[in-house]
């Protein structure tokens, strides 16, 4: 049988950089804030730090953004763990006191999310009567904390949460509600020795780091991490420019570059539901034909109320949306019809942010894949030098988009 294990596991303590020793060093109780770029490792301190308040028997809850990444972390984690969504956990804890759910806003126009309306939550947290009291209230260890807005912390605040423990990026924020790290800081009430920088890269190879970097938006309050050291493999990330006609072939290629490694976890991130569906139809359709070395690899999609068990420990293709690839890792990254994208040509650092996330998802290898035809706006962020991201048709071809040429 074909072994498909990958090594998918915390670093031991002899493993950790000195930076990474600091944030393990901080006190358990307490407010503290880790920042740093993607790859630095704030997913594994948040998971040692958790896994230091289970050995030592503490009360504490492990919030994330998303119930993909809290699968990711689980796996991880590799014992009894207390970890929920952010906004699940806050949804209970509102219940709890009041015995109805938090109030929410009318839907945007063409969606049906309800966000939650802020404002009356936190008029009636301060209706609460003195009396009730905190309690008694877990530690908080909470992961990609740029993505729970403000007013979430504050509530935090209101309802006599002391002891927080977060790690956030302020250059990952890719949805609407967010919080910068001044916010994240003056929200956490902390300065100085309770904020700790991480700057090593610790997962991307690079080529994969250099072409991430050229999408960072020079946002001084969240500086990327710094480059890991050249490797000796030539290996540059490319730009394939593809049509319809070409799906079943960019199927194949995604199945065949599995199969060189069964080990090898690929994820295939779209720009939405449609494109999403399209490339997991055309995989599993391709890989019911398609003869490989080392037989079919396991499929998956992940979106929405549908959620398989990913096991993240083992090869395979998992197909899912960009907003749900935050704080995941990947082996292989395939950035499916990036002409897709929602492009605001007025906000363009915010499609560079999406990007930065995306590419620097991939431990090894980075494919982009783009309608012949595509929109000039997606082109505008993407890098020109030929060294850093290699435009070819999907017949492998070089095109004359290289260098403006």
């Amino acid at each position: 049988m074909t072994i498909r294990a990958r090594r998918w596991e915390l670093p031991g303590i002899d493993d950790l950089t000195k930076e990474q020793d600091a944030v393990l060093a901080l006190p358990t109780n307490g407010r503290h804030l880790v920042i740093g770029g993607p790859g630095t490792g704030k997913t594994v301190v948040c998971l040692l730090r958790a896994r230091r308040h289970a050995r030592e028997g503490d009360d504490y809850t492990f919030l994330v953004w998303n119930h993909l990444l809290k699968r990711a972390s689980e796996s991880l984690f590799n014992g009894e763990f207390r970890a929920n969504t952010w906004h699940s956990w806050f949804g209970t804890q509102f219940r709890v006191r009041f015995r109805k759910n938090p109030p929410k806003l009318l839907p945007s126009e063409g969606t049906t999310w309800r966000p939650i309306d802020w404002p009356e939550v936190r008029r009636l947290i301060g209706s609460l009567p003195e009396e009730s009291g905190p309690g008694h209230l877990p530690l908080l260890v909470i992961d990609e904390g740029q993505d729970m807005p403000p007013d979430f912390y504050d509530s935090l605040n209101q309802l006599g949460f002391e002891h927080i423990f977060v790690a956030a990026d302020q250059n990952q924020q890719i949805n609407d509600q967010n919080s910068s790290l001044k916010e994240l800081k003056d929200s956490l009430c902390v300065d100085g020795d309770d904020v700790i920088e991480l700057t090593y890269n610790h997962r991307n190879r690079y080529s994969i780091a250099r072409l991430a970097r050229q999408f960072y938006t020079g946002d001084p309050a969240s500086p990327p991490p710094d480059l890991p050291p050249r490797d000796d493999t030539i290996y540059t990330p490319r730009l394939h420019y593809m049509d319809e006609a070409t799906m079943p072939r960019i199927a194949r290629s995604i199945l065949r570059h599995w199969d060189h490694n069964p080990r090898r976890l690929v994820g295939v991130i779209a720009p939405n539901n449609k494109v999403r569906r399209g490339y997991f139809d055309a995989i599993r359709s391709e890989a019911s034909t398609l003869t490989l070395d080392n037989g079919t690899p396991e499929i998956q999609t992940f979106y929405g109320r549908h959620r398989p068990d990913v096991r993240f420990e083992q090869g395979g293709i998992l197909v899912i949306n960009a907003q749900a690839c935050k704080g995941l890792e990947f082996d292989t990254v395939v950035l499916a019809d990036i002409d897709q994208h929602l492009v605001a040509e007025t906000d363009l650092d915010r499609t560079r942010k999406l990007f930065y996330v995306m590419v620097s998802r991939a431990r090894r290898r980075v494919a982009m894949f783009m309608n012949r035809n595509g929109r000039s706006a997606i082109e505008a962020i993407l890098p020109k030098d030929p060294r850093i991201l290699r435009r070819e048709d999907v017949a492998g071809r070089a095109t004359h988009r290289e260098e403006g040429r």
